[in-house]
């Protein structure tokens, strides 16, 4: 999918989502047994960051406990178990794809390349590749793009989406959300940009 194509189709699933969107949303906010349109469970895009992160391991031929060795050498503790667990369930932030990208030395989008390997914390430099992701689209801010991602489904509020882009505590779904509304093309190594619009359509129904 080339740009002015992938363009074309960002700006139509906006537009065909939008006031089904606005619909859904305001009938979850006042059904009792209404569920947040991207809860951490078993969600279309947990199951897209689950993949997103598998794919850059299985390249590498990296295992949970090659990974585990790997970030504890960067001084980050995490266990085998708990990073199978906490991938297989999507529950994954983009600072987390980011340090796997740095470890496994996978390719890295070339938007990001800076802001991987800037100094600062790794929250610091998931905000940075935000930013970066912003630049292309220079009349778009941090509080438009959280205004998008609620429009998409995140369960969470403008407020704290805009919190979460600025401070990079953004989760890896909520990211695939980023890169629906911005019609980025940065992940398209690890996942196919048409399964993300397809997620949108199918939280939809």
């Amino acid at each position: 999918m080339n740009r002015s194509t992938r363009s074309l189709a960002s700006a139509t699933v906006q537009a065909k989502i939008f006031l089904a969107t606005f619909m859904s949303f305001t009938v979850a906010r006042f059904s009792p047994n209404a569920r947040g349109f991207v809860s951490e469970e078993d969600t279309h895009w947990t199951n897209l960051a689950s993949r997103v992160v598998r794919v850059a391991l299985a390249r590498k031929d990296f295992s949970y406990a090659a990974l585990s060795d790997a970030l504890a050498a960067l001084g980050i503790a995490e266990s085998e178990r708990s990073l199978a667990s906490r991938v297989s369930r999507g529950r994954i932030k983009l600072a987390l794809l980011l340090q796997i990208l740095y470890v496994t030395r996978a390719k890295t989008p070339r938007l990001w390349g800076q802001a991987v390997i800037a100094e600062g914390t790794w929250e610091e430099r998931a905000a940075a590749v935000i930013l970066a992701e912003l630049t292309r689209h220079p009349t778009v801010t941090v509080s438009e793009l959280a205004h998008r991602l609620v429009l998409l489904g995140a369960d969470l509020t403008e407020k704290t989406l805009a919190s979460h882009l600025s401070t990079g505590a953004l989760s890896l779904p909520a990211f695939l959300q980023c890169i629906v509304a911005l019609g980025s093309s940065s992940l398209d190594s690890y996942v196919d940009y048409e399964d993300l619009v397809l997620a949108v359509a199918i939280d939809r129904r």
